[in-house]
């Protein structure tokens, strides 16, 4: 019983940790500096890629991963962007889903058994047949923030093989597009 209360406590905090995040950088968000971000992991020399991977990993948890991706295009090119930005995107992606599918994945299927909620249901059931499709064209399609997306495929009952193989997949072409806009922004300033 203790257990479960703290599960419940530590899931709620994650939730409102992330979207609170997600509010003060809609707030704060136009402030951040590209310029001083490249300066401060030029510092790290060799081991740049190791550092960008880990600030994307664990700051696209938190807060949007548009600015991280540009600056992956402006610090590292269009190549090597976009993997090291592919490889933080599917970790941080990784991190949220498996909280979500230790501490919330029960909740979520003892709220769906109200008869309210049987269509909700009954797309939970999609997700397991086959759920990898409707999270590539989730990942693809500005309906909701990344990380909500993870917390929802986490609670939902998409096997872990199909969100992993969906993710890569749709990571790849918002990816492709961001990092090669801040490539450009590189090559014009």
């Amino acid at each position: 019983m203790f257990w479960q209360k703290l599960q419940r406590i530590i899931f709620v905090s994650f939730l409102v940790l992330i979207i609170g995040s997600l509010l003060v950088y809609e707030i704060l968000g136009s402030g951040f500096d590209s310029g001083q971000a490249r300066q401060y992991l030029k510092e790290f020399g060799i081991w740049m890629p190791l550092i960008f991977i880990v600030f994307y990993t664990i700051g696209t948890i938190f807060i949007p991963s548009t600015p991280f991706m540009a600056i992956a295009g402006i610090l590292f090119g269009f190549k090597y962007g976009l993997l090291y930005t592919v490889i933080g995107g599917f970790l941080s992606s990784i991190i949220v889903f498996s909280i979500s599918r230790n501490l919330g994945r029960k909740r979520a299927e003892n709220l769906l058994e109200n008869k309210y909620l049987k269509y909700v249901d009954k797309y939970n059931k999609r997700l397991e047949k086959d759920g990898i499709w409707d999270l590539i064209i989730l990942r693809n399609t500005p309906i909701m923030p990344f990380n909500i997306l993870n917390v929802l495929m986490g609670m939902s009952k998409i096997k872990t093989e199909n969100y992993i193989l969906g993710t890569v997949i749709g990571l790849i072409p918002t990816n492709i597009l961001t990092v090669y806009f801040g490539d450009i922004i590189s090559k014009i300033f």
